[in-house]
């Protein structure tokens, strides 16, 4: 048995949450003799470094439509398979559903053709009405043969959408990467002294991440405490659809207070868990399907506060660390039920929070290490797909 199994997402050498989830899990599929790897990712240019074989098409070609016919002919052949997606299903409707007033006869006709089955990995932040999911997801589920979801609760909202009985796993990580490291020189690299209370915060420029909250929580630990000093992590300092960091950190006054990197080919995964060893505490003010950098953050030892919503409300290990919502609002045309924070409240958990040793948070996500997770979960959910 070799049956092609053709991931759909975003590009694995991409630093986006779904394409470190894309790399990793395909990575680690090739050394299952039951499947052949390939990968068709948004963006990116590829790598030789990875086991599998790998297409790619740009960002203005929407979500890999005009590509999808092609690629799999290229890979599969005759061969039926699998194609895999690790994307919203906002993204697949047009794969899911796919309509003859919507795309050329020839995709249509092997949309429909059964050469493949769908799986799908979905990752869910909010809800819409009714606690579910909106109609257009509700649609782009049906059309899947197998559903997954990140996290407990987002089986549960796919759950009411759908109905049925639906099965989460989580992602994994590598506990031999994210471990505590050497504070004192960590904070030195940053210009932090040893004695100085340090929050970081690690989150992609995108509207939904609340970088807004993040400093205003950080202006009021300020003025409630004399001093501050912060580790801020993102992608680009600056997206004309999401926010500008420069202009944050001088609307809040907070210039030399803060330390800010971004991301580059550079500046490693074992560099960045220094940087979280540098922090006292760090915050993910962001619902999130699942959440890497709480992950993370308790792997390197170092307590996590996120709000009381979504899936990475599940990996944060003790109530007191989870800020509760004001209010709720809708966003955006999927019609997303996103939470309202207080800065305040934000502020007074991080400075009123148990202070856990990194014993502690660190063994609140062993389980998700690579070398468990993938034999105990995600190697059975693969082969379970073809009856093995």
């Amino acid at each position: 048995m070799n049956v092609p199994i053709l991931f759909l997402g975003d590009s694995p050498d991409l630093r986006t949450g779904l394409g470190r989830i894309g790399r990793d899990l395909a990575t680690l599929l090739c050394r299952a003799p039951e499947f052949r790897v390939g990968y068709l990712g948004r963006g990116g240019k590829g790598s030789r470094q990875l086991p599998f074989a790998q297409y790619y098409f740009p960002e203005t070609e929407q979500w890999g439509e005009n590509m999808i016919l092609p690629v799999w002919e290229d890979f599969a052949g005759d061969q039926s398979g699998v194609i895999f997606s690790i994307w919203d299903a906002s993204r697949l409707h047009w794969f899911s559903q796919p309509h003859p007033r919507a795309m050329p006869a020839a995709l249509l006709e092997f949309l429909k053709s059964g050469r493949f089955q769908r799986w799908g990995y979905f990752p869910v932040d909010a809800t819409g009405p009714g606690e579910g999911m909106t109609t257009i997801g509700r649609e782009t589920l049906l059309g899947f043969n197998r559903v997954l979801a990140y996290t407990v609760w987002g089986a549960q909202v796919i759950e009411k959408t759908i109905g049925g009985n639906v099965e989460h796993i989580p992602h994994g990580i590598n506990l031999n990467v994210w471990k505590p490291r050497d504070r004192k020189g960590a904070r030195i690299c940053l210009g932090f002294g040893d004695r100085d209370f340090v929050i970081g915060c690690n989150m992609a420029n995108q509207a939904r991440k609340d970088w807004g909250l993040a400093f205003d929580t950080l202006s009021r630990v300020r003025e409630l405490t004399g001093t501050l000093r912060a580790w801020l992590h993102t992608d680009i300092m600056s997206r004309s659809h999401a926010w500008d960091l420069h202009a944050l950190v001088h609307d809040f006054g907070l210039a030399g207070c803060v330390r800010i990197t971004e991301s580059d080919p550079f500046l490693t995964d074992e560099t960045l868990s220094y940087f979280y060893s540098a922090c006292d505490v760090t915050i993910l003010p962001s619902p999130e399907g699942f959440g890497y950098p709480i992950a993370e953050s308790l792997a390197c030892g170092v307590p996590v506060v996120h709000g009381a919503c979504a899936g990475g409300a599940e990996l944060v290990p003790c109530s007191g660390w989870l800020v509760d919502p004001i209010a709720w609002r809708w966003e955006g045309i999927w019609n997303s039920l996103r939470p309202v924070h207080h800065p305040a409240k934000w502020a007074a958990t991080i400075l009123g929070m148990d202070r856990a040793n990194a014993d502690f948070c660190r063994a609140s996500v062993e389980h998700l290490d690579w070398s468990r997770l993938w034999p105990s979960a995600w190697e059975k959910w693969f082969l379970g797909g073809l009856g093995v």
